[in-house]
């Protein structure tokens, strides 16, 4: 993870950088990209270079933040290495997972342990997470934020179609807000996204009742259709609104399907600025009501696919920035549950599967209205990240982000065959259509995942994605860091909750290292942090050495400040301490701080508290300038040792 990293080179010259299609050639180090050249630089004899494309589009690799894996519990329907494969297959080198319809579903931090106790072996993409938020959990939001590391959480206004997710009420949602709230203005900006599935129920039992009464034809899309009626969606768009202004709480809205909804948002966020954003879908962009063949239950899904008018002013939203994202929805079941031989809309599992297809389905459309094919990658790379959490690492091509690329062919059809699929469960409303854009190539971290004609996906090189604010947290129960490269690109805020990790920096020492950026490696940093340290005056040396965590404070106290520090500091043993020797390591401390003016700081490397106190002891013996100089110094020594271990 140093400097000493080969670098790779993909080189194109048509490649989608910053809103424009451009000649470049990108270098990546240990899959990040750490720099963008001219097409026709210079490539260093010790560079390897990975692809040298002259007609390919190579884009950001595209990130699908509505995915219904199904795993664990219902991995008949679909699971992770399907699903990720079929990503792999489609350019998506990034997805969310929704907390239902697994089994646990994902509403406790119980049940997102077990989720991810089965996701390792499985990966072929990166693959993040999100919590569920029904009645009466609102206890378990925090930590599953914070210990958890979900991206965001989803909840449904009517009911979830399973009754283990049952929909939330408007009390429901505030106590969830509260939460959120707390998330960010205690825990410095850790708060996630509030998504919603945004239908209310009383509309659809009148309307299903009256269509019941006329003894309307169940195969027949437009009885489907009649009992979904857009008034249930803004509704609930309009309460989601309402909370969300009242709270200042991010808030999303998913799959939007209802363009008479598209208004109230635009003016929410553009004339009461709330926090709010929408998405809509691959389905609901390509498919019309009108031309839904009678009896085919594969197009259903909620809210439904509505008219082809409806779908044009869904365009005119997504082109207008009213609707940031597209995605999937994928929602797949076994086959029987679409009861395809009855036909039935009404009773059939309500669902469409088209995870490996939204690049050409989305590409076919925008072709047809003149839609700049780099904005393609704004609605399915940039946004879709941004929405989680994941943009410095997820997104289109830029400095610091991971090396994840599609390279495609925006010219060349191809007809859907859905036994080339690669999806758990086949079978596709897509299946005949005539589409434009073929993926030749998905390349996740400067890994070649991917190439036209493979029929399977072999590499299991994806990764779970935690927010870098999350992981980095000090009191996350595992924090990492995140690559070097990526450490460099971050913002001030980011960068300080890394050093902190090391140094439990204080501003003298962090605003110093920032400027110092781009370091090659996290040795180089710490080698400059010792350097910055002995520049400092005593005032600012204080500060810095101030910033270190109490060395005998109560288990509680150290693990809610510091996760790596209760385990160097062994709190976990603290139970069956002797009190008398946290007492003693209490007064030495006092002692030593009015002596000196900071804090005892001493690289506990594995010693017991009982064993620390004879060090104390002797080192108060000491001058203030060599007791200042040997604390800082102890300081770097921890910092190498934590190096070892948040590097993973």
């Amino acid at each position: 993870m140093g400097s000493e990293s080969k670098i790779e080179v993909i080189k194109g010259k048509k490649v989608v950088i910053n809103g424009e299609i451009r000649p470049a050639a990108i270098l990546i180090r240990n899959g990040i990209i750490i720099d963008i050249k001219d097409y026709s630089s210079e490539i260093k004899e010790d560079h390897e270079i990975l692809v040298n494309e002259e007609n390919l589009i190579i884009m950001g690799g595209l990130v699908d933040s509505h995915v219904h894996i199904n795993e664990p519990g219902r991995t008949e329907w679909e699971g992770f290495l399907s699903a990720t494969s079929a990503a792999a297959a489609g350019g998506v080198t990034t997805i969310i997972d929704m907390p239902l319809n697994s089994s646990p579903v994902t509403t406790t931090f119980e049940n997102l342990q077990t989720k991810i106790e089965s996701m390792p072996g499985k990966l072929r993409v990166d693959v993040g997470l999100l919590g569920g938020i029904v009645p009466g959990n609102s206890r378990e939001i925090s930590r599953m934020v914070l210990e958890g590391g979900v991206v965001g959480f989803k909840s449904f206004l009517v009911h979830s179609g399973i009754d283990e997710f049952p929909h939330v009420k408007e009390n429901d949602i505030q106590e969830a807000m509260e939460v959120m709230k707390q998330l960010k203005e205690d825990y410095g900006d850790r708060d996630v996204v509030m998504m919603f599935h945004a239908e209310t129920e009383e509309p659809i039992r009148e309307a299903t009742e009256k269509l019941e009464r006329a003894n309307a034809d169940p195969k027949l899309y437009d009885t489907f259709l009649k009992s979904r009626p857009r008034i249930s969606e803004n509704i609930a768009i309009d309460k989601v609104i309402e909370l969300s202004k009242k709270n200042m709480v991010r808030t999303h809205i998913v799959h939007l399907s209802s363009s008479d909804a598209i208004n109230a948002i635009h003016e929410a966020v553009h004339h009461d600025n709330v926090p709010i954003t929408a998405e809509t879908t691959y389905h609901y962009l390509y498919f019309e009501s009108e031309q839904v063949p009678y009896g085919n239950t594969l197009y259903k899904c909620c809210p439904p696919v509505r008219e082809s008018e409806n779908k044009d002013l869904l365009w005119k939203a997504v082109t207008d920035g009213t609707i940031k994202i597209i995605v999937s929805d994928h929602s797949p079941c076994t086959l029987d549950l679409k009861l395809i031989e009855q036909g039935d809309f009404m009773k059939a599992w309500g669902g469409i599967s088209s995870l490996q297809l939204g690049l050409p389905i989305i590409w076919t459309e925008a072709k047809k209205r003149g839609i700049p094919l780099t904005k393609l990658s704004e609605y399915m790379s940039d946004e879709p990240s941004r929405l989680v959490g994941l943009n410095d690492r997820k997104g289109s091509i830029k400095i610091g982000r991971d090396a994840d690329f599609v390279i495609w062919n925006p010219e060349e059809q191809f007809t859907v065959d859905q036994d080339l699929l690669m999806v758990k469960n086949k079978n596709s409303p897509y299946h005949g259509e005539k589409l434009v854009g073929v993926v030749y190539e998905t390349i996740l971290r400067g890994n070649k995942i991917f190439k036209k004609g493979d029929q399977t996906v072999s590499k299991i090189l994806g990764k779970r994605l935690i927010q870098t604010k999350i992981h980095t947290n000090s009191i996350y129960p595992n924090p990492t860091l995140p690559e070097i490269e990526l450490l460099n690109s971050l913002s001030q805020k980011s960068f300080f909750d890394c050093v902190h990790l090391l140094f439990e920096a204080a501003p003298p020492l962090a605003n110093a290292l920032y400027e110092k950026r781009p370091f090659s490696s996290y040795q180089q940093l710490i080698d400059q942090a010792y350097s910055i340290i002995q520049s400092l005056n005593e005032v600012e040396k204080i500060l810095v050495i101030n910033a270190h965590p109490r060395i005998g404070l109560s288990a509680s106290q150290v693990k809610n400040s510091s996760s790596i520090s209760y385990r160097e500091q062994s709190c976990d043993k603290d139970s069956s301490l002797d009190q008398s020797i946290l007492e003693t390591l209490s007064k030495l401390n006092d002692k030593y701080e009015f002596k000196f003016g900071f804090k005892f700081v001493v690289f506990v490397n594995g010693r017991s508290k009982k064993e620390i106190i004879p060090i104390l002891e002797d080192r108060l013996n000491n001058e203030k300038q060599k007791e200042l100089e040997l604390g800082l110094f102890e300081m770097i020594e921890i910092s190498k040792s934590r190096l070892l271990k948040l590097l993973k």
